[in-house]
């Protein structure tokens, strides 16, 4: 006798599309949910129309239901809700499905696992990127998922838009056109409708034009915006520059007062710059930076101790001598937060009189900087710090090419060795002081998570003509070690005196990503313990366990992930992927706010002013806060620079065949990477031959009727079937699938074919806008894609164990 149907609280099914909001749902998705074996399909369905008829829940078509958000919104104001509404203050991110997210800096504060869900049409005027107050409705305590509304818009993130120009055509009884709209760029942008006293000619139609925002919507009208000026083709490499920049807010003209503080500074430093300082210039100082770099921020020196071990000097440029708090430039600074660097050009935090000549430790020349005077034993371990101002005069300017070539005394490198003299022995002992503190590092519990990072290389038109892994050698890492050794030591200087700082801090990961991630990981039989604290060395030996497996570059990328952001807060809750208790960014106030900060706090202590430098806290958490957002978004920002780069790349690359490696899966296909270059496409699930399921806790794909499972690694070859610059997104078919494995379990009833997290998880590289196709590609000789050839502390997405060229620490 079968087992009787269940019954389904009216309550449970609820909750169900609670969840799932705005998803719609039909009965036997609430049940797969809800895990039942036997249920009244009937019965369910009845209950369901009959909330959506008292209007509690809403009937899409015949057989699906939605939550109402109505209910939502007189459950949070009704006197019986649990907890009222409360409100919070975050970035709102629109997503491609029309729903939005407002960011909340920190989750926990709000009792909230993750971000805000805005659904659909309760984001008012808000547009994508804009701060926002935003009122909570609902939350679920059990999970810590919240949905709520936008009730205000603190700051705008657009004043310009950047689209297609379209003509509106009028009522069929008229001959001439209504009007103009301007379809923005960024599918996360309304259209605009275009007014003002010089509308487009007609013939305008289709070209890329920049409009400023002048209305927003009111009633079922539009955005308004006024036409600022007409631009080019879509391929064109300017017009993708204005869009990116546009699309995340960057400020790309520097205002009059600014420019004119500038011009008033001298190219070089005035006698009175350096009347009081201690004059290095006889010592050897050097650069070492990228090809391509044009702002020098650091120089360095080491010297052998007479009682053994190294002296290190590492001195910075002193921008704070000539950026005063209160000036213009100092304001356009804290409003830029970070220099921002693309493959062709870079969106300086300061003008080029400072950051290029005045402030730049160009060869030769006199500069005015900051010293952190360091002492290292034999062991490499820091045993005295001091700091002071002082000149110095840089002797070369060294890349980090021919560095490595010198220390590894190539053939080629001879004539160069020889122009070096005794700048060579110099070098030699950086490297051996170097690896000393690399080793001490990893020993210390150091995350080693050196991922190579894509360039590109652009031809004499600024197009991509080929997307490579930057190399990595010894000389990086010199530099590397250097710098987190002299930001470590000025965040220990100052926390013994108690004088705030906006300290680089790294929170350990929330135990629930690492569960995810052991769901990776258990491909290659290496598992993190959750059952303590989560701690650096834990997170090390799961690094270590998976050096020389098949699936190590894509497992470290998933451990990656599982870390979060590190950011900047003058509470020092130490970084975990440095396995550092202190530490701050000294080392590049050119092109980061912060570190100009830490330069003015550090002076005032030198100087004797504690109780002025004490008094900054307020300011400094501040501005610490607006640092993280405006670093998060120049990062954005480069990353879809590089995305759209790609996608340019491969319109020239269509129907090759190339030999891949799956390295993310979702409910939607999964994501291969190429063998000959650094990039990746989506193979739709659509385009498979048979039916597939996606199994969220084995992340594999199973073959509903073959029992084949594609998974992490697996080794396939593909060919690039449509690619979209407007998307920055590559579409990729499998021509030859992976070696069958052995049959595998097919996935319970109870999971679904893609999870809730997928169309975030891949949503920002591969949903974000572009330019269209280029037409003709251009010839000539190669130019690197990375103007500022990386320094330490280096720059990357995910806060600061990443190591390599341009990564954040």
């Amino acid at each position: 006798m079968p087992p009787p149907l269940e019954e389904v609280p009216l309550d449970d099914m609820l909750r169900v599309l609670e969840d799932a909001a705005p998803r719609s749902l039909t009965v036997k998705e609430i049940a797969e949910r809800l895990k039942l074996e036997r249920y009244d399909r009937r019965g369910m369905a009845t209950v369901l129309n009959a909330q959506a008829e008292a209007r509690r829940i809403h009937r899409v078509g015949k057989t699906r239901y939605r939550y109402a958000h109505e209910v939502v919104e007189r459950r949070a104001r009704s006197p019986r809700s649990r907890r009222g509404p409360s409100e919070i203050v975050g970035r709102y991110v629109r997503v491609r499905g029309g729903f939005g997210f407002v960011e909340i800096p920190d989750p926990a504060t709000q009792s909230l696992s993750g971000d805000l869900m805005i659904p659909r049409g309760r984001e008012m005027d808000a547009l994508h990127g804009d701060r926002v107050r935003a009122q909570i409705l609902r939350r679920d305590h059990r999970t810590g998922r919240a949905a709520g509304r936008v009730v205000g818009v603190v700051e705008r993130a657009h004043s310009e838009v950047l689209g297609r120009l379209e003509l509106v055509a009028g009522p069929r009884w008229r001959s001439i056109p209504s009007g103009w709209r301007l379809l923005p760029l960024s599918d996360r942008l309304p259209p605009v409708e275009v007014v003002g006293a010089e509308p487009p000619a007609k013939g305008d139609a289709g070209r890329m034009a920049l409009v400023r925002l002048t209305r927003p919507p009111v009633g079922a009208s539009p955005w308004r915006g006024e036409l600022v000026r007409l631009l080019g083709d879509l391929d064109d490499p300017e017009v993708q520059f204005l869009q990116v920049a546009l699309e995340h807010g960057l400020p790309l003209e520097f205002p009059a007062d600014v420019e004119a503080e500038a011009a008033r500074l001298p190219v070089d430093p005035r006698p009175a710059d350096i009347a009081d300082r201690k004059d290095l210039r006889d010592l050897p100082f050097v650069t070492i930076d990228g090809e391509t770099a044009r702002d020098f921020d650091d120089a360095v020196c080491v010297e052998v101790r007479a009682e053994g071990g190294f002296r290190l000097r590492v001195g910075i440029a002193d921008v704070a001598h000539y950026v005063a708090p209160g000036s213009a430039l100092d304001a356009e600074a804290a409003r830029r937060g970070t220099s921002v660097y693309f493959p062709d050009r870079a969106i300086p935090m300061l003008p080029e009189r400072l950051s290029n000549e005045l402030c730049s430790l160009k060869p030769d020349r006199d500069r005015a900087v900051l010293v952190a005077d360091m002492d290292f034993d034999a062991r490499g371990r820091r045993v005295g710090a001091r700091f002071f101002r002082a000149v110095l005069r840089s002797r070369a300017r060294l890349t980090y090419t021919e560095v490595a070539a010198v220390l590894e005394g190539v053939p080629e490198a001879a004539r160069r060795r020889s122009e070096l003299g005794d700048l060579v022995p110099q070098l030699e002992r950086m490297r051996e002081l170097m690896r000393l503190l690399y080793a001490r590092r990893l020993a210390n519990g150091a995350l080693d998570l050196d991922l190579p990072e894509p360039v590109v290389d652009l031809d004499d038109g600024g197009h991509a003509e080929n997307v490579r892994y930057a190399e990595r050698n010894d000389a990086h890492r010199l530099i590397e070690e250097f710098m987190l050794e002299a930001n470590q030591a000025v965040a220990a200087a100052l926390a013994r005196d108690e004088i705030p700082i906006p300290y680089r801090i790294h929170e350990p990961p929330e135990k629930s990503d690492i569960f995810e991630l052991n769901r990776f990981l258990h491909t290659a039989n290496v598992h993190i313990d959750t059952r303590g604290d989560i701690t650096p060395g834990m997170v090390a030996t799961a690094l270590e366990a998976l050096r020389g497996h098949a699936l190590e570059r894509v497992l470290s990328r998933q451990i990656l992930r599982a870390l979060k952001q590190a950011r900047y807060d003058t509470q020092n809750v130490g970084h975990f992927g440095l396995a550092f208790s202190l530490y701050c960014h000294f080392t590049s106030p050119i092109r980061r706010y912060p570190d100009l900060l830490v330069h003015r706090q550090l002076v005032d202590w030198m100087e004797g002013r504690k109780t002025t430098a004490q008094a900054a806290e307020a300011t400094l958490a501040s501005a610490s806060e607006a640092s993280s957002r405006r670093e998060r978004d120049a990062m954005d920002a480069e990353r879809a620079m590089l995305d759209l780069k790609k996608a340019e790349f491969m319109q020239g690359h269509m129907r090759e065949p190339h030999a891949a490696t799956i390295v993310s899966i979702a409910g939607f296909g999964f994501f291969a990477e190429l063998d000959a270059y650094p990039i990746e496409g989506l193979v739709p699930i659509e385009d498979l031959p048979g039916q597939w399921r996606f199994d969220d806790r084995d992340q594999v794909l199973y073959g509903t009727r073959s029992g084949r499972r594609l998974q992490l690694g697996d080794r396939l070859v593909v060919e690039a079937t449509e690619v979209s610059i407007a998307r920055r997104q590559i579409t990729l078919q499998a021509l030859q699938m992976p070696e069958p494995r052995e049959r595998g379990r097919k996935p319970p009833s109870d999971r679904r074919t893609r999870s809730k997290s997928d169309s975030r998880a891949h949503g920002g590289s591969h949903e974000s806008p572009g330019a269209p196709p280029r037409g003709r590609r251009g010839s000539g000789p190669k130019r690197s894609g990375a103007p500022r050839g990386g320094k330490g502390p280096p720059r990357g997405s995910r806060s600061g164990p990443r190591n390599g060229p341009g990564r954040r620490r």
